[in-house]
């Protein structure tokens, strides 16, 4: 009997575990999608600015779209997922990206393209908030540190898709037809989780989209949250701007190759992303005493690595030294996220870090947004201006196009060092 009531206890706690796995990885393949769609502009974009008689600044609308889309929805994500549950709003999530990827894919005009990348992003910005909610649900406390690590690089696991991957697979078939493939694989994921999500109902809650406002409203009257939503969207908007942007034309361009051996170098940066948000994490603990000095330094090694990308350097060194320099940018971009989310947990306290998560990634969506049309006509105007960058048509960048890029990207940067600035005074006291 002792036996038999063993094996009947282990058998159901094995099936629970089997579909809290199993549940958990259809939300992971969903981030990791998202992932993969935030960064996706940089592999198609030349094939996009032919297909729409387009230049540097139609990519830029492209790219902008999605950051105003996943920005809109940044605020009521938390709210939606205490409200509603993890299996609605993930179903719902799953098939806002499907459908605005197979309209971004049949999209006759660059309209078209903004709404349906607008789609995307209000679908994928929902994702990883109901990750975390769906790994605190299943998952004991011993184990939800690790399990919210490896979430997280579940959306690296989509960004290293979205470069040699993807762009060989755009080479080949073309982006119209990729983009309708990864909008299957999207609805079949969405069937595979309506089967294996639990249909727990929403915990009932008193937050209301309103009081989610004024408390936001409310953290942003202390100059030290100021610092810490400017030091998450420099970082933020330089990074996604450079490896999930113009990442891939810019090395095609320095050295005259396809964008799938281009995609070489932003490969190595999300393998590295990976690995230092897992590694350089724990270094975030140690320097909880000073992370606003840990925050400025990782800052200035990011913007001394971008400014080595410079064209004129690229040029002499070779793509050998240019995928080292990608490499160590993502090691430095992974190792920066944990560091701000612990100063947002010190500034906000664990009562109000999801507003202060909210905040932070809304401020990133905007300054990435309004951002990305100036890069586009600055890169424009530049290659124009300079003579020996037009032989290649009017919508090609050159050299001097790719230079305004960096210029920019570093002027950016420099939030990333104010920002922990302002934070000091109440870090210290925290």
């Amino acid at each position: 009997m002792s036996m038999l009531g063993q094996q009947a206890v282990f058998a159901p706690t094995s099936r629970f575990a089997d579909r809290a796995y199993l549940a958990w990885g259809t939300v992971a393949t969903a981030y990791a999608i998202a992932f993969l769609q935030r960064v996706s502009p940089q592999s198609v974009s030349l094939n996009f600015m032919h297909d729409f008689s387009t230049d540097a600044a139609g990519v830029a609308m492209l790219a902008s779209s999605y950051f105003w889309g996943y920005t809109l929805m940044q605020i009521p994500a938390g709210l939606l997922v205490d409200r509603y549950g993890v299996k609605r709003v993930v179903l719902c999530s799953m098939a806002a990206s499907s459908l605005g990827s197979a309209a971004f894919a049949l999209a006759p005009n660059l309209l078209d393209v903004f709404a349906a990348r607008l789609i995307v992003a209000c679908g994928d910005a929902l994702v990883f908030t109901a990750l975390l909610k769906l790994v605190a649900l299943s998952f004991t406390d011993e184990r939800f540190g690790v399990m919210s690590g490896i979430s997280q690089v579940s959306g690296y696991v989509g960004g290293v898709l979205a470069t040699t991957p993807l762009a060989a697979a755009v080479t080949g078939f073309g982006w119209r037809a990729c983009f309708l493939f990864i909008a299957g694989v999207g609805l079949a994921n969405l069937a595979f989780a309506k089967v294996t999500l639990k249909p727990d109902p929403a915990p009932r809650s008193n937050k209301t989209l309103k009081s989610v406002v004024v408390a936001a409203r409310q953290s942003l009257s202390h100059i030290a949250n100021w610092g810490c939503a400017m030091t998450f969207a420099s970082h933020f908007a330089v990074v996604t701007t450079l490896s999930g942007v113009w990442g891939i034309p810019m090395v095609a361009h320095f050295f005259n190759i396809s964008p799938t051996a281009a995609g070489t170098p932003l490969l190595a940066f999300m393998i590295g992303n990976a690995v230092g948000s897992i590694f350089l994490g724990h270094a975030a603990d140690r320097a909880a005493a000073a992370l606003d000095g840990a925050l400025i330094r990782i800052c200035s090694l990011r913007m001394i690595l971008i400014a080595m990308l410079l064209p004129p350097v690229a040029h002499a060194f070779g793509l050998v030294y240019v995928t080292i320099v990608f490499t160590a940018l993502g090691l430095v971009a992974g190792g920066t996220v944990p560091l701000v989310l612990k100063c947002t947990k010190k500034l906000y306290t664990a009562d109000l870090i999801g507003v202060g998560a909210s905040v932070n990634t809304t401020a990133a969506g905007i300054f990435a947004g309004i951002s990305q049309p100036v890069i586009g006509f600055a890169m424009v105007a530049a290659s124009r201006f300079a003579a020996t960058d037009a032989t290649q048509g009017p919508a090609a960048i050159g050299d001097a196009g790719y230079g305004i890029l960096i210029g920019i990207l570093l002027l950016m940067s420099l939030p990333g060092i104010a920002g922990p600035l302002l934070m000091r005074g109440k870090l210290i006291i925290r």
